[in-house]
């Protein structure tokens, strides 16, 4: 059994705390920079400041689980992973039981992967990578450290994603596509080519049509 300090108080953060309520490890406390900490208890465990944080919660005796979201491209994430591999932590990883893997697959620190996901032989998943559910990730794909994908993500094979992506609702990647450092793709789109860095990918808004629901109802 891991004991385990959540970085963060915000939603994920407390999210994550009932994820693992299912799993053998246990969460001690959770700690944020002293500015930002507005309250001494969370969830009913404590609320410690992140800048002396070892020295209650030794790094030989205790896990860290960054727990912030996609902000600043994944850079906040980031920053504060780095920080506390400084400090000597072990970044906590976590798959949800109810995710099918395969021999032959490769997780770095920090990473969590929640429900209902299909993860194939071969692939690689870097550090400080968050993955919701429902999402197909084929074989032989690789997602580099700092990368956020959301839910219903279909991945074809042999992918390279590059480190600090975002990946939205419903998104279709196809097979032996390279993306770029830092990219966004957006809610339902679809990627047949390669990116470069930094690049944003959307689909257009639902067109609205004139009639009412009450004039089409007879279609449906």
């Amino acid at each position: 059994m891991k004991k385990i300090i959540i970085f963060g108080t915000g939603e994920l953060a407390q999210r994550i705390f009932f994820y693992l309520q299912d799993s053998d490890d246990q969460i001690i406390a959770f700690c944020a920079n002293k500015s930002k900490i507005d309250k001494d208890e969370l969830l009913g465990l404590p609320v410690h400041a992140f800048e002396n944080i070892e020295e209650k919660f030794p790094p030989n005796e205790f896990s860290m689980f960054i727990a912030l979201a996609y902000s600043e491209m994944n850079k906040k994430r980031t920053k504060f992973f780095n920080e506390a591999k400084k400090k000597g932590y072990e970044l906590y990883s976590y798959i949800h039981p109810s995710t099918k893997i395969w021999n032959k697959f490769e997780i770095g620190e920090n990473c969590f992967i929640l429900a209902n996901n299909v993860i194939q032989p071969f692939v690689k998943i870097g550090n400080n990578v968050l993955i919701g559910s429902n999402n197909l990730i084929s074989h032989n794909t690789s997602i580099g450290d700092n990368c956020f994908i959301t839910s219903n993500v279909t991945m074809g094979g042999h992918i390279v994603m590059g480190k600090n992506c975002f990946v939205g609702l419903s998104s279709t990647i196809n097979q032996r596509i390279k993306i770029g450092n830092e990219c966004i793709i957006g809610s339902g789109t679809i990627i047949s080519k390669n990116t470069n860095d930094s690049e944003v990918y959307a689909t257009n808004s639902s067109k609205k049509l004139p009639q009412s629901s009450d004039q089409i109802s007879d279609m449906i």
